[in-house]
């Protein structure tokens, strides 16, 4: 009997100290999922490419920056990796000292997931020397990813260019 008392006075005692134990965590709740090409985010990148188009052909090397993320990286086809907002700006000046450009966008794929948007397609861009040279053009692809800045902004944080070829004007590439 003593035997009894002694286990029932121990599983009492475990149970009054389970009792007195805080309770375990609730557990996180699932992170959200993140919005797959949310309309107004696609709206916002298709908005990017057109302010970028008419800052292009305006030769305005600042609205372009302003574009850009502090930190972007643009690589330019058969030039140098520019690295951050100002080197972009600074080269885009230079080009822009030295021609006039026309260009085209024709996007084949715009798409977002949360924060990250992407901007692919092919452009056309037509230089004219303003020495008085004649114009040359060039084709080829677009990459462009873009973040979602803290206040809802989309900056442009990578971008590459892949020429098909650089022709006189009227010229097709298969034909240079």
């Amino acid at each position: 009997m003593v035997r009894q008392v002694a286990i029932s006075l121990a599983f009492a005692g475990a149970v009054a100290v389970a009792a007195c134990a805080p309770a375990p965590p609730a557990p996180a709740p699932a992170p959200a999922e993140p919005a797959v090409n949310a309309p107004e985010d696609i709206a916002a990148l298709n908005a990017a490419r057109a302010a970028f188009m008419a800052a292009y052909e305006a030769g305005d090397a600042e609205a372009i920056g302003r574009l850009y993320a502090d930190d972007a990286i643009s690589e330019p086809n058969n030039q140098p990796t520019l690295k951050g907002r100002e080197a972009i700006v600074n080269s885009l000046k230079g080009m822009f000292e030295q021609v006039e450009v026309k260009p085209t966008l024709t996007p084949e794929e715009t798409r977002t997931l949360g924060n990250v948007g992407l901007d692919r397609g092919h452009y056309s861009v037509t230089a004219t020397p303003k020495a008085g040279a004649p114009p040359t053009s060039s084709e080829g692809r677009y990459m462009v990813v873009f973040v979602k800045e803290q206040d809802g902004s989309w900056k442009v944080l990578r971008d590459i260019d892949n020429a098909l070829g650089v022709t006189p004007s009227g010229a097709t590439p298969e034909t240079k």
